[in-house]
């Protein structure tokens, strides 16, 4: 039985690869900050570690405890659009680059054959996206928090090039679900379309509508981000539905969808914004290592919100 080892496992992202794991019949080992684990009991094939990622030599000696066969490093100090990052620096480069350090010099100097899964962001890219957006498109720091994330790709470039390790980055575009922290874009939407429902004169704010994205179900990423770690380890995949849309008429779509009319419920914070350069996410890489893309999308996302209404954790993933 193969064992996995998820950094980060009470957040979104390694909580739904957790998950999948335990599907797919691994021994899962999950690691978080917190006292307990937010989402998996404890069972015979599921343990949980409480390790803050910033204790580099604590992580390594897990790492030599367990002996994982495959880690999936989805722990990050992240935030929502406009977070600033500027005092979270030291912490945010020991949990997003440091640790990630840590487990490719395990890899290198015990376990050569371990795979490793790297939760990266969209973030490396430059801003705004424009054009194809695909796995050799430019990379530039646009922010802290990209710099983090460019640094960490470039770390498993390293590894992957001059010490043979399996290291995958997954570079990830909008990807929500019920456990995104509640201050996020999509969890505010289907809060206030959920009380919108329920009352016809509900209103509620989003900072604006002016902008363009690419929205997928963040379970259905992370099961696709185990058939990476089976089949492809050692390459870098751009993750997303490949499906662009412009905030204002995706949420045109969602309200009318369910009898609303959006414009009656949403207030905008800011004043129009300039029009972004269209893009979009070419999944071809994915599907030819892969044989698979996410059918998923923000309405779907939305409606899996809406049937799990309830208060959402914290704002970290670690």
């Amino acid at each position: 039985m193969s064992k996995a080892l998820v950094l980060g496992v009470n957040g979104q992202d390694g909580s739904y690869v957790a998950e999948s794991l335990l599907r797919r019949g691994y021994t899962v080992v999950g690691v978080a900050r917190q006292e307990c684990s937010r989402y998996i009991a404890a069972g015979p094939t599921f343990s949980y570690e409480q390790l803050d990622l910033g204790r580099i030599e604590a992580l390594t000696a897990l790492l030599r405890a367990v002996e994982p066969d495959c880690v999936f490093h989805t722990a990050a100090v992240h935030g929502s659009a406009g977070f600033q990052y500027e005092t979270k620096f030291a912490s945010m480069m020991a949990v997003n680059v440091l640790s990630v350090h840590a487990v490719c010099e395990y890899a290198r100097l015990h376990r050569p054959e371990l795979r490793i899964v790297y939760a990266n962001s969209a973030k490396i890219f430059p801003t705004p996206l424009a054009g194809v957006i695909d796995e050799t498109a430019r990379i530039a720091p646009t922010c802290l928090y990209s710099i983090g994330k460019i640094a960490a790709l470039e770390l498993i470039h390293y590894y992957r090039l001059h010490h043979g390790i399996a290291g995958c980055n997954l570079i990830l575009f909008n990807h929500e679900s019920a456990r995104r922290p509640p201050e996020f874009f999509v969890p505010t939407l289907a809060r206030g379309l959920a009380a919108s429902l329920s009352d016809s004169k509900h209103r509620f704010a989003l900072k604006t509508l002016d902008f363009l994205a690419d929205w997928s179900a963040a379970a259905e990423l992370m099961d696709i981000a185990v058939d990476i770690c089976e089949r492809a380890p050692a390459d870098d995949f751009v993750l997303a539905s490949g499906v662009t849309m412009h905030a204002r008429e995706a949420v045109k779509q969602i309200f009318a969808h369910r009898g609303l009319d959006f414009a009656r419920h949403v207030d905008e914070t800011l004043p129009p914004q300039p029009a972004q350069p269209w893009f979009q996410v070419s999944l071809d890489h994915l599907f030819k290592k892969i044989g698979r893309r996410p059918i998923c999308g923000v309405t779907s996302v939305v409606d899996q919100m809406l049937a799990a209404i309830s208060p959402c954790p914290a704002n970290d993933d670690v």
